[in-house]
């Protein structure tokens, strides 16, 4: 009994997940209308109305064109065999898929208020997860770290939903655990060997984790689908950038950045010890240049990324450890129409 309530107070704190916690955020989620959050201009079947990127649907038949077709419909063969344009028609979806990326990598376990990043990523995609099954959606997801990878098959059932939940709670306590365990021992370095150094390079001319999983995403989500990306986005590179790129042209994509306070604000002026479990160093906060100088670098950071998704029509959406996530969940699914 005592053991419980240790493990209830530290998950209170916003360090370490509990299934119990997510499953209490259903109740919350109700107040998330995904059904209707993205409208275009002409009716679609279905719970979601979405602007159109590439297919998204199933192959009906094939009918002469006419004037005001989308000529990215085209069937060319027909086309070309009979001499006069048609297009192809398409049954649209009664439901749409929904993709969760969660990024879980060790850099993420912070938090200077409330609680971690990795707790509000979760609970936030948890939100998201209930509400789009009450929607009627199949979800699917991506779950990384620094080491590996989970994949999570789309399905619309409320007990692969729930199972999802606990792959992101298992996943997250382990890497926990990890961390604390690897605080508490001492690392003892040894000489690089021309193995260790082969091994190395290899690594380094593979893809990062980052960008493995969302290669993965992209043989996952079929066009059409609703993509939530949650991560601090501190590992984008180029690679990364290629998938998101193919990513956005045929689904539409919500991207939410986990931040804390401490992201853009030093602690207050003094001296403070810093330790990564083996070493101590000490930094002091107090001179208003290197202050200025950390808050533009973290500033600068997210123009850029944001400039960047911008131009892939990604909604970029500040996440941080003291906001209420279900405001900003709603503020940032409310209906909006798009025009294609």
């Amino acid at each position: 009994m005592q053991q419980t309530s240790k493990t209830q107070s530290i998950s209170e704190l916003g360090i370490r997940l509990s299934i119990d916690e997510l499953l209490a955020l259903r109740r919350d989620a109700l107040a998330l209308d995904l059904a209707s959050t993205y409208r275009v201009s002409s009716t679609l079947a279905g719970g979601y109305r979405s602007k159109f990127r590439g297919r998204g649907m199933d192959f009906d038949e094939v009918r002469p064109y006419f004037p005001g077709d989308d000529i990215r419909n085209i069937d060319w063969r027909v086309t070309a065999r009979t001499g006069k344009a048609h297009t192809k028609l398409f049954k649209e979806e009664r439901e749409r898929p929904v993709f969760f990326l969660l990024d879980q990598s060790p850099h993420l376990f912070f938090g200077s208020r409330n609680a971690f990043k990795s707790v509000i990523a979760a609970r936030a995609a948890t939100l998201l997860i209930w509400a789009s099954i009450t929607a009627g959606s199949r979800i699917g997801a991506v779950l990384f770290d620094d080491s590996g990878h989970l994949e999570h098959r789309p399905s619309g059932r409320r007990r692969d939903a729930l199972s999802l939940m606990k792959k992101i709670t298992s996943r997250h306590n382990k890497i926990l655990d990890s961390i604390v365990n690897s605080m508490g021992q001492k690392i003892e370095s040894k000489p690089e060997s021309s193995e260790a150094t082969s091994n190395a390079q290899s690594t380094k001319d593979q893809q990062s984790p980052f960008a493995q999983s969302l290669a993965r995403l992209r043989r996952l989500a079929k066009p059409g689908s609703l993509i939530y990306l949650f991560s601090d986005f501190r590992n984008i590179d180029d690679d990364c950038k290629r998938h998101i790129s193919r990513l956005s042209q045929h689904n539409e994509i919500q991207a939410y950045l986990l931040t804390d306070p401490m992201d853009t604000q030093l602690p207050p002026p003094g001296n403070y010890s810093l330790t990564d479990g083996d070493s101590v160093s000490r930094i002091n906060t107090s001179a208003e240049l290197m202050r200025d100088q950390y808050r533009t670098a973290e500033t600068d950071r997210v123009l850029e990324l944001s400039s960047y998704l911008k131009q892939k029509r990604i909604l970029l959406q500040p996440l941080s450890t003291i906001d209420n996530l279900a405001v900003i969940l709603s503020a940032a699914n409310t209906p909006r129409v798009i025009v294609r």
